[in-house]
């Protein structure tokens, strides 16, 4: 059993800090104004100010607000600037000794996902894959199913419950029951990892995936990926998150098979239970969804349940 966080209470802080890529500052401020108004103080990491190409400042800066921010005892939660490119370049120099030592919750996702997986192999506390500073919680605030969805994930010590059915979208691609852990995260994250020491280990786990921007042939190369290396022979169910701007465009859309027909073409015969639409990832809707507890994955009544308390 993975070790559960402290729940977030009024009036923590919660330190903002950019592990992958930069970000303006305007919507790094609406997005603090946002967490001030679910009644958390938000601090901000040096990574919030810096910039260096496509990243939140150098490696050694990034690498030096994560360890800030989870061992300084002022700090109760952590939430990813944005996601975007540069999280798995620090990979090799965390000081896991800091970080498993002081679990707190930590919040993010895409580029983020390399983290998820290595705290949770490594520091064997439960993270969340959900919104970040200057995406969700920017422009006008998180949507309500959003924000709503953050506040109860980040708050109880009770388990979340049902977490996607039929009326929220979710429809099953293959029957079934399954339980176990969930992991994962973004898809191409999750690729990125394979053969390195940051691989993902899907051994009775249920795997969450997600993507943006990737056309059917990329996500068809993925998936293949993944059950060549049996990441799939492996885990107890496989959930699908969204998966935005996967229309084929190029070279020619009419030669592309569509994302449904590779779906089709992957997942529905692997002996376990598929569920596809739940509201988390790149869209507008974006639940926070904890990582390492356990889950219980209906594929007949097309249902994600969480069974087990994410935070203490």
């Amino acid at each position: 059993m993975r070790i559960k966080p402290r729940a977030l209470r009024s009036g923590d802080r919660i330190a903002i800090v950019g592990p992958g890529s930069a970000a303006p500052e305007e919507k790094l401020m609406k997005g603090a104004e946002s967490l001030r108004g679910l009644g958390f103080e938000p601090v901000f990491g040096k990574t919030c100010f810096l910039k260096r190409g496509f990243m939140a400042g150098p490696d050694e800066a990034r690498l030096a607000d994560l360890h800030w921010a989870f061992s300084d005892p002022s700090i109760q939660g952590i939430m990813c600037l944005r996601g975007g490119n540069g999280s798995g370049r620090l990979l090799p120099f965390l000081d896991m000794d800091i970080v498993a030592a002081n679990p707190k919750p930590f919040v993010g996702y895409s580029d983020i996902t390399v983290f998820h997986t290595v705290f949770g192999q490594r520091g064997n506390f439960v993270t969340f894959h959900g919104p970040m500073a200057t995406v969700e919680f920017s422009s006008k605030g998180a949507k309500a199913l959003t924000r709503d969805s953050f506040l109860e994930a980040m708050t109880s010590t009770e388990p979340l419950g049902v977490l996607g059915d039929a009326s929220t979208g979710i429809v099953p691609l293959a029957g079934g029951k399954g339980a176990g852990e969930i992991v994962g995260g973004n898809l191409a994250l999750i690729c990125s990892t394979m053969g390195t020491p940051y691989e993902l280990d899907t051994q009775g786990k249920v795997l969450f995936i997600e993507d943006i921007n990737e056309q059917p042939y990329s996500v068809d190369r993925m998936l293949t990926h993944l059950r060549n290396a049996g990441k799939f022979a492996t885990a107890a169910a496989v959930v699908l998150g969204d998966f935005i701007n996967a229309d084929p465009v190029s070279p020619k859309p009419e030669d592309s098979l569509t994302l449904d027909e590779v779906f089709a073409d992957h997942l529905p015969h692997l002996g376990i239970p598929v569920l596809r639409g739940l509201r988390c990832g790149h869209g507008a809707l974006n639940i926070t969804l904890p990582l390492g507890i356990r889950v219980e994955v209906d594929g007949d009544g097309a249902c994600l349940a969480a069974v087990e308390a994410a935070l203490s």
